[in-house]
């Protein structure tokens, strides 16, 4: 089956967007560049805001969050109202206009969570989030969205993303590695435990912002996931246009290494420069009010790469290593104890795959030998990770037992069996 592309309409706010990026590629005026980028900014939002059913983001009434999430689990971060909203559009779009409440500016990643929980036992779809996800639009990610429509190419869209992801919301980073053949976009999040509801609204939507980059929306790509296999597996080959594969040890979405050189429709290199400024000042204020998230990002994005230490990541903040040292203090942390456990969350990610010796897991983490590893998961877990690692299988085999026993059936957000009808 071929993949399905994102199914909500672009024709709604296409006009003003090709009228205005056409007048942009042919300005030679930097300040007409500068205008009509502005421009081009209100009309578009205006347009997705009209079809959003407001007038502007100041007009969401409050939302006061779920008593059951409120001050629990802060430090999985937060997301802000542009990543909320696709869900309540979906929600509405499908005859649920009242049964969800309206979002805060910002919430917290948990209160997040609940909300997903909440609608995937009202629809009783356990797929939500990959249609959610397969829902989304460039524009949905406000500046972070229109600064990657303007990029020459994927491979600038994924940096853009990587570098602004903060901008709508705090529960993941973003990694990409590319081989001779593949290219593969990491979901690397900051810390354990984490939800299958994230995995699969991140790498659904990703997918859908790439096909519509680019124009192609039978563009299919690979998915990876950290969970075992669920019941509704087919679904996912709806999404991705592919068989996507569980139990693996990184969540992640694998496709061909030429994709990352496709064009985007709309780049635009003036453009893009004048709308990253406008990121780069948003980020820089949000960076400013939260140093402890901005740190476990760059931590979990250079994980893969190796280049880590605190002189590095204080230079991309734009800061002396002592500076970073006293703003982490103040908030109670340190930049060792922000990598250790961006280390533990890895660690138990690689040892989820038995594939992957133990020796290999201290290789890729960084370790020299195995014996420093060991010590060190065990100061992190209260066991080795052989331990960890036979208790985690014994426990994936006694859910993949009780899920064939229960077919046909799937499971809701909370892991309760709903039997199909």
């Amino acid at each position: 089956m071929r993949a399905r592309c994102a199914s909500t309409s672009w024709t709604d706010v296409n006009t003003p967007r090709r009228r205005s990026a056409n007048r942009l590629t042919a300005s030679g005026s930097s300040r007409l560049r500068l205008k009509l980028c502005m421009d081009f900014l209100i009309l578009w939002t205006q347009a997705i805001m009209r079809r959003q059913g407001t007038d502007s983001l100041e007009g969401i009434p409050p939302k006061i969050e779920n008593s059951r999430t409120s001050g629990a689990s802060e430090s999985m971060g937060q997301v802000k109202v542009a990543i909320v909203l696709p869900l309540l559009n979906y929600l509405r779009r499908h005859g649920h206009a009242q049964a969800m409440p309206d979002p805060a500016q910002t919430m917290s990643a948990q209160a997040w969570l609940a909300l997903y929980e909440d609608a995937i036992e009202l629809t009783g779809d356990a797929a939500l989030p990959l249609r959610v996800g397969a829902a989304i639009q460039p524009s949905d990610y406000s500046v972070l969205g229109f600064a990657a429509m303007s990029c020459i190419n994927i491979e600038q869209a994924i940096a853009v993303m990587q570098r602004y992801e903060r901008l709508i919301q705090e529960v993941n980073a973003t990694g990409l590695s590319v081989t001779e053949e593949c290219a593969e976009v990491q979901w690397l999040p900051y810390l354990g435990p984490v939800s299958p509801i994230f995995m699969q609204l991140a790498l659904a939507s990703w997918a859908a912002v790439a096909r519509q980059l680019t124009g192609r929306p039978q563009q299919t790509f690979e998915a990876h996931f950290t969970f075992p296999r669920p019941v509704n597996a087919e679904v996912y080959r709806e999404i991705f246009g592919q068989p996507a594969r569980f139990s693996q040890p990184m969540t992640k979405l694998v496709f061909e290494r030429a994709f990352l050189e496709q064009a985007v429709l709309f780049g635009d290199a003036a453009t893009n420069q004048i709308l990253l400024q406008k990121a780069e000042e948003q980020l820089r204020r949000a960076e400013e009010s939260d140093i402890v998230c901005s740190v476990r990002q760059r931590i979990a994005a250079s994980l893969a790469s190796g280049k880590l230490s605190v002189e590095t990541v204080a230079d991309e903040l734009q800061m002396s290593p002592r500076k970073l040292q006293q703003l982490l203090t103040n908030q109670g942390s340190s930049f060792r104890k922000l990598l250790h456990e961006a280390l533990f969350q890895r660690a138990k990610d690689y040892l989820a795959d038995p594939a992957i010796r133990v020796s290999e897991v201290a290789f890729l983490l960084g370790y020299s030998e195995q014996s420093p590893f060991q010590t060190a998961f065990k100061n992190w877990a209260g066991i080795t990770p052989g331990a960890w690692r036979r208790m985690t299988l014994e426990s994936r085999a006694v859910h993949d037992d009780l899920l064939s026993r229960a077919a046909p059936c799937t499971l809701s957000a909370r892991g309760h069996l709903l039997t199909d009808v």
